[in-house]
């Protein structure tokens, strides 16, 4: 029998040994699980607003529908107080979801504007349409969005907050060229 490789160890060298291998899958699983831990954090985090938080910004589209379908001034007075509650719930929720939902404070605050944009526009229903047209489109991508950040545990990727820019500028757009034209027209 041939040996090529004799190693004599100590007990010191062995102990120090094992313990560097402890060490390093120690910190091999301390890597692996810190997504994980991360992810049921920013869950929790959501967990108590989120059925706030898609209420509101579904009345939100509601209200805004209805408020265009609605002939009468009384019933729209009617439509504009649960607006506003649904309006102040937003902005309630708002600063308390800031740093689980990255980035997405403005376009909370843009999406609470849409029943007063659409009442503004209410003169010329045909801008009234792209008004609510736009901000519903604005909602559901910021629904989805939240839906998104709170099922993966996440914060919102850069993807999705170019697309919610993009229909907040679109929604945000048609309100400002309405009112240009109305400054004009006076």
């Amino acid at each position: 029998m041939t040996t090529l490789l004799q190693i004599n160890i100590d007990e010191g060298t062995a102990t120090l040994a094992a313990a560097i291998i402890a060490a390093i899958f120690s910190l091999l699983t301390l890597l692996s699980t810190r997504p994980t831990e991360i992810r049921a954090a920013n869950r929790k985090t959501l967990e108590t607003y989120i059925p706030e938080l898609s209420d509101a910004v579904h009345q939100m589209i509601a209200i805004s529908n209805i408020l265009l379908k609605n002939k009468t001034e009384e019933s729209r007075g009617n439509w504009r107080q649960k607006a506003e509650d649904a309006k102040s719930k937003l902005k309630e929720i708002r600063p308390k979801i800031r740093y689980s939902l990255w980035g997405l404070e403005d376009y909370i605050l843009s999406l609470s504007r849409l029943p007063d944009f659409t009442l503004y526009t209410l003169d010329d229903i045909e801008v009234a349409k792209k008004v609510v047209k736009r901000g519903t489109r604005l909602g559901d991508s910021l629904d989805n969005c939240i839906r998104k950040c709170y099922l993966n545990g996440r914060t919102p990727r850069f993807y999705e907050l170019w697309i919610l820019k993009y229909y907040r500028w679109h929604f945000t757009n048609t309100r400002n060229n309405y009112k240009a034209k109305r400054k004009t027209d006076s």
